[in-house]
């Protein structure tokens, strides 16, 4: 049981992480978002989308990663609208 408490303590670590990052992420897409406004450019760039993704495969769980980050990349896209 305690490497079970030790994986999860990981875990928490990790996933405290991932927040503070995401939220960090979304803030930049705002900003981006005020940009492409300002500038009348698209919310969405099919090319750097397909970029992102492509750097997904070099992950061991690719597959659930690859879909983890199509949904953070609608988040920022509704983001970018506001």
């Amino acid at each position: 049981m305690v490497e079970l408490n030790t994986h999860r303590k990981d875990i928490d670590n990790i996933d405290d992480q991932i927040m503070a990052l995401l939220d960090k992420r979304f803030s930049l897409s705002s900003k981006i978002g005020a940009q492409k406004a300002k500038a009348k450019r698209d919310v969405l760039d099919t090319n750097r989308e397909q970029f992102i993704l492509n750097k997904t495969l070099k992950y061991s769980h690719s597959p659930e990663i690859d879909e983890i980050y199509r949904h953070i990349m609608e988040i920022s896209k509704n983001i970018q609208r506001k």
